[in-house]
């Protein structure tokens, strides 16, 4: 599946990743293969929190990256279903410390 998906590698600046020996985060930008969603996913392996740049999104006004998982959040709020997902506001998104956070977009879906 990864083989042939289109992903866009990021680092906490969009378009730049780190693929150092000592880097502690990385980010990708991909679309599901149907075509219904656009996945932003953040991976901080850093012992302190990093802001990481979002893509921008197509048609602006109320589209917004959503956030579906952070895992630096408590339960039951770290994995929220995708109907009940907050939108992650502005142009820049805080991962804790050793977290993962997957954003979406939805394209065709609507809550």
């Amino acid at each position: 599946m990864l083989g042939r998906a289109k992903i866009e590698w990021h680092g906490v600046r969009l378009h730049q990743p780190d693929w150092g020996e000592s880097s502690h985060s990385l980010a990708l930008t991909t679309q599901t293969s149907q075509d219904r969603l656009l996945v932003h996913i953040l991976f901080n392996a850093y012992w302190e929190a990093l802001d990481f740049e979002l893509p921008p999104l197509a048609g602006g006004g109320g589209n917004a990256w959503r956030r579906w998982i952070d895992t630096a959040l408590d339960s039951p709020g770290d994995i929220v279903e995708l109907a009940d997902a907050p939108p992650a506001e502005g142009s820049r998104y805080r991962a804790r410390s050793r977290s993962v956070v997957l954003l979406f977009a939805p394209l065709a879906w609507e809550k």
